[in-house]
């Protein structure tokens, strides 16, 4: 069975996923959701989707991850969802104050990474926009199936893609 990546299912899914990862995001999503009999009664009177098994190829790592690697990770999202503000960007101040808030190390990271191409060129917001952003995009990427517990999660494949970009950059710093 190839690894190929279909609308419906994201790349990892099928053959890619072998016992060894799908026992260990079953770990992780059982963490995360609970599946009892009452939490799948309560998740279907409430509206919310069952939990499929294209769920499982979806969680990210990430999200067992401590504290601090979560919000390298969001830093990361966020300067890599404005990276195209940021190289537009000509005020010095402004990137020193983004690049401390993040840490330098990070920020010259991101800005060497290649452009993703769903990056739009926006405006840079101010750090603490950005860094929200990218929290944002932490929650985005979850599937819909984890709403009850992330409530901004939404199976968003665009800002999945941009976290795995982000997550390399962030483990290849520590």
């Amino acid at each position: 069975m190839a690894d190929a990546q279909t609308p419906d299912q994201p790349a990892g899914y099928g053959a890619a996923v072998n016992r060894e990862a799908r026992t260990a995001k079953l770990a992780l999503l059982a963490r995360h959701c609970g599946q009892g009999r009452g939490a799948r009664f309560a998740r279907r009177a409430s509206g919310l989707p069952a939990v499929g098994f294209g769920d499982l190829a979806k969680l990210p790592d990430w999200l067992d991850a401590p504290e601090a690697q979560r919000a390298r990770i969001a830093a990361a999202a966020g300067l890599l969802r404005h990276r195209r503000a940021i190289d537009a960007e000509l005020s010095g101040p402004r990137l020193a104050a983004l690049a401390a808030a993040v840490g330098e190390p990070l920020f010259d990271a991101v800005c060497e990474a290649e452009v993703p191409e769903m990056v739009g060129a926006e405006k840079l917001p101010p750090p603490e926009r950005m860094l929200a952003a990218g929290t944002q995009l932490l929650e985005a990427a979850l599937p819909v199936a984890l709403q009850d517990r992330f409530p901004g999660a939404r199976d968003d494949a665009v800002a999945r893609d941009l976290l795995v970009r982000a997550q390399a950059i962030a483990e290849s710093l520590a």
